[in-house]
């Protein structure tokens, strides 16, 4: 008997460890996918254009999707972020995600305001928008995205559910309002130190878009000797864009292959296309800082130089101080005794006037 129960435990723990190896027990896979992921327009104030992105639920479970279009910012540092309009914003030609109307091929339910749908394993459902700028739109380029977001259902402490966001892709689309077109690409500042100890030089810029129009751009840094051969150099940045109106702000440093000495210059270029061109020759925006570079080793050799130098500049005043005090004390103690003698000699004098007389 306890042989054959030992045969139930064993034949139950390889069931078990079958069970935990069988595929259907690996972790369940949330997935969302777009069959697009960018449009492009380019329209007169008042017209517009039509699209559709297909989304897909490329994972094994239930999925509960929210659709919804954002505005693109970016701040003063270049940092985007992704801003929800509200029906009471004013200016509506200024705020391109108010410019689309969405339709979802299938029912959806509501989240406050904002629409969704249920997606089962592998079910693709067409989404499909209509934009329309307004008239009177400036011209320039603008960014808006239509988000798809995975939503889950988290039990909060009282027991009840809420909203948790799993994760996101969107779908962006570039709007040119046509009109006049102006480009003016700018850097301010750049700055690096003036002189730099060891091999990393710092240095930061800021590229700002004073146009109405994207503009992609490359962005390198070059160290270059007296005869401006390159010494070092950095890809900053490559195949960046840096949007109508707006900054990005570039901090970093450019560190040098070996020990360097003397005088050099450090060259930031930037690479962006001329719209209209018909030659593939970007134009490029080009400032040069100087820059001394001092080894590490120098420096601290200079320090304890001078602070040798001061030590015995200090020990040497001392010295002298002494000195000085103690031929004042000579000079004091000499007059002391030649006050002595004279008043020794005054005295023997006038005895010797008393005895003559």
């Amino acid at each position: 008997m306890l042989r054959s129960t030992r045969k139930v435990s064993l034949l139950a723990a390889l069931l078990l460890l079958l069970g935990l190896m069988a595929p259907g027990s690996a972790t369940a896979v949330r997935t969302i996918g777009l069959s697009t992921g960018t449009f492009d327009f380019s329209v007169a104030a008042g017209k517009g254009g039509s699209g559709e992105v297909v989304v897909m639920n490329n994972g094994d479970e239930d999925l509960s999707v929210l659709i919804y279009s954002a505005n693109q910012k970016v701040d003063a540092a270049g940092a985007i972020t992704y801003e929800v309009p509200d029906r009471d914003d004013q200016g509506l030609q200024y705020n391109p995600a108010s410019w689309l109307r969405i339709k979802i091929g299938k029912d959806t339910r509501t989240l406050g305001n904002t629409p969704y749908i249920e997606l089962t394993p592998g079910e693709q459902v067409p989404v499909s928008f209509e934009m329309v700028v307004p008239k009177g739109t400036p011209p320039g380029d603008h960014q808006v995205l239509i988000f798809f977001e995975m939503r889950s259902d988290a039990e909060s402490e009282q027991g009840e559910a809420t909203p948790q966001v799993s994760g996101r892709v969107g779908a962006r689309i570039s709007v040119r309002v046509e009109g006049e077109i102006v480009e003016k690409i700018d850097v301010r500042p750049f700055a690096t130190k003036g002189f730099v100890l060891g091999q990393t030089l710092p240095y930061t810029f800021v590229l700002l878009n004073e146009g109405n129009i994207d503009k992609p751009f490359d962005a390198r840094i070059t160290l270059l000797d007296s005869n401006l051969n390159e010494v070092s150099s950095s890809e900053v940045a490559t195949d960046g864009v840096v949007y109508a109106g707006t900054n990005i702000e570039f901090s970093d440093a450019l560190r040098t292959p070996k020990q360097l000495i003397g005088k050099y210059t450090m060259r930031l270029e930037i690479d962006y296309p001329r719209e209209g061109s018909d030659v593939d020759i970007p134009e490029t925006l080009k400032i040069d800082k100087t820059v001394w570079i001092l080894p590490l080793w120098l420096a601290i050799a200079v320090v304890v130089v001078i602070g040798a130098v001061l030590i015995w500049a200090s020990w040497r005043q001392s010295v002298q101080s002494a000195e000085r005090r103690i031929d004042r004390k000579r000079r004091e103690d000499q007059a002391r005794q030649a006050l002595v003698h004279n008043e020794a000699d005054y005295h023997r004098i006038d005895g010797d006037d008393d005895l003559s007389s």
